[in-house]
């Protein structure tokens, strides 16, 4: 296993968002929505370095966040597997040098965890209904989590990426 910035950045990265679930996000509440930092920086990650995101750290993160949570234990992690693969495979094949497609892939992939892990929690025996859980719980974690997101990733590009995209038409520096 080669030791590179990314690797390093992505352990890190990973270290202070659980740090940020923990000691953060239950001080920053508002109403029912609980920010995810483990779900932004996963997603995040995925979308800023997708050659070498891999799966391991989601689903260790994911397990974290499980432990912590009141939910089904495996279910974020599941999710969180799942869409960071899907994440990462479709910005390298949507990947046009532009910021939309980084923040469309990361906004799209927020949601879909959101939703992904709402549907597990329900299956799993929730006894709340659907829209009510939908639309006081899911929809605004999920726009919680996407601004972190939006927040998150330019830190990332810059700290986990060791060639920092460049829009198109910018001359190149060498």
């Amino acid at each position: 296993m080669e030791i590179t910035r990314e690797t390093v950045a992505g352990v890190i990265g990973a270290i202070i968002a659980v740090l940020l679930q923990i000691a953060v996000a239950p001080a920053i509440t508002l109403f029912e929505a609980v920010p995810n930092f483990i779900v932004a920086f996963c997603i995040v990650r995925a979308v800023a370095t997708p050659a070498s995101s891999g799966s391991a750290m989601p689903l260790i993160l994911g397990l974290l966040f499980d432990l912590m949570g009141g939910g089904p234990v495996g279910a974020m992690a599941f999710v969180l597997v799942l869409v960071t693969f899907l994440a990462s495979r479709l910005f390298m094949a949507l990947n046009n040098d532009t910021l939309f497609m980084p923040v469309a892939i990361m906004l799209l992939c927020i949601v879909l965890v959101e939703v992904m892990y709402l549907l597990i929690v329900m299956v799993c025996g929730a006894d709340v209904p659907m829209g009510d859980a939908f639309l006081y719980r899911t929809l605004p974690c999920m726009l919680y989590d996407c601004v972190i997101g939006l927040l998150m990733y330019p830190l990332a590009v810059h700290v986990m990426v060791d060639r920092p995209r460049v829009q198109p038409g910018t001359p190149q520096l060498r």
